[in-house]
C-alpha cells in the first residue's frame, strides 16, 4: 500500500470513472486499474463496484474513502508544514480582504507594501468574512486581512492593530457640539449600519445590544461610503473604523466611552507552507509609520 493507490482511490470515487480518473492522475488506466486491484486485495475488501457503466463505492468503499481522504489530507499538511519554517512570501499571493478595511488600509499601504516584498506579486479581493474563509479553506486565497473574530479560531492569525469605533453625526446633530459619546446618548438617533454579512455590522450591533440601543431599519448600507452620505444630510448617525474617518464636509466624528474596539489581523491556513512568509508580512503591516498616524490621528 502506498499514498499514489489511495490517491487513484480518491479520484475514482470522484469521477465514477476509472479512464477520467487515470488522466487525472496521468497515468494509464491499466496501471491505476492494477493498483487499485492490489489495494483491494491487500485490504480484503472490494472497493468499487464495476458492474454498471457508472463506477461506485462499495458500502466498504464508502467507509474507507472518509479515512483515506484524511490520510491524503494529513500528509500535505506535514509536507506543507516542513516547509513553513523557513519560506518566505514569493511569486503570486491572493489576499481577501474585507469592505470595511480595504479602502482605508490599501491606498495607505500598496505602494510601500510592493517596495518591501519585491518577490511577491500580491492580488487583492474584496471579500465580507464568511466568503473569506470559504475562499482560503478551498485554496482560493492565500491570506485574508480581516476582523478576528470566534469562526477563525481555527486558522493560524498574526495581529496587525487594534481600532476604535467611532460615531459619525452631521454637524446639525445636537451630538456635534460633543467630543465623546455615550453609547445611551445614541438611543434617541436614527442609527444606520451596514447589511448581513459585514462583520463590522455584527460587531457594532453587540455592543449596541448590551447598551439598549437600537438600530434603525429605515436604511441599511453595502457601504460605509454610504451610510458617510447619509449622516451628512442630517438622515441618521452611523458608527465608522478609525481608519475609514478622513475628512468629510458635513460630518463630525465622536469618540465612544467607554471605547469600543475591532482587532484586525492577518490570518491564513494553519497548514499554509509559507508561515514565516505570513508572519514577517504581519510584523512589517503592524510597525509600518504611515498606518500608525492614520490609527492614532483622524482628519
Amino acid at each position: 500500500m502506498n499514498l499514489k493507490d489511495l490517491e487513484y482511490v480518491k479520484a475514482v470515487a470522484q469521477f465514477k470513472h476509472f479512464r477520467k480518473a487515470a488522466d487525472a492522475c496521468f497515468v494509464s488506466q491499466p496501471t491505476l486499474s492494477g493498483q487499485i486491484k492490489k489495494l483491494e486485495q491487500e485490504l480484503g475488501v472490494i472497493l468499487f463496484d464495476r458492474s454498471t457503466k457508472q463506477v461506485t463505492l462499495t458500502a466498504q468503499g464508502e467507509a474507507l474513502l472518509t479515512q483515506i481522504t484524511l490520510i491524503l489530507e494529513q500528509t500535505q499538511i506535514l509536507k506543507e508544514l516542513a516547509a513553513s519554517s523557513h519560506d518566505p512570501l514569493k511569486g503570486k499571493v491572493n489576499v481577501g480582504i474585507i469592505p470595511t478595511i480595504a479602502p482605508y488600509l490599501l491606498p495607505t499601504l500598496l505602494t510601500s507594501m510592493k517596495d518591501a516584498f519585491s518577490d511577491t506579486q500580491f492580488s487583492f479581493v474584496e471579500m465580507q468574512t464568511a466568503t473569506i474563509l470559504q475562499a482560503l479553506d478551498s485554496g482560493e486565497l492565500d491570506i485574508a486581512i480581516l476582523a478576528d473574530v470566534p469562526s477563525l479560531a481555527g486558522y493560524f492569525k498574526a495581529a496587525l492593530y487594534k481600532e476604535d469605533f467611532l460615531v459619525a453625526v452631521s454637524l446639525q446633530n445636537s451630538l456635534a457640539t460633543h467630543s465623546k459619546v455615550a453609547l445611551n446618548d445614541l438611543k434617541q438617533c436614527d442609527l444606520l449600519m451596514l447589511n448581513e454579512g459585514h462583520c463590522f455590522k455584527d460587531q457594532a450591533e453587540q455592543f449596541c445590544f448590551s447598551a439598549g440601543v437600537e438600530v434603525s431599519s429605515q436604511y441599511k448600507g453595502n457601504s460605509i461610503e454610504t451610510l458617510l452620505a447619509l449622516v451628512a444630510m442630517n438622515d441618521g448617525v452611523t458608527f465608522v473604523p478609525k481608519l475609514a474617518c478622513t475628512h468629510r464636509a458635513g460630518i463630525k466624528y465622536l469618540a465612544i466611552f467607554p471605547s469600543q474596539q475591532r482587532s484586525i489581523v492577518l490570518a491564513t491556513r494553519k497548514h499554509y507552507p509559507h508561515l514565516a512568509g505570513v508572519e514577517q508580512l504581519a510584523q512589517w503591516l503592524a510597525a509600518h509609520r504611515g498606518l500608525q498616524q492614520r490609527l492614532v490621528n483622524s482628519d
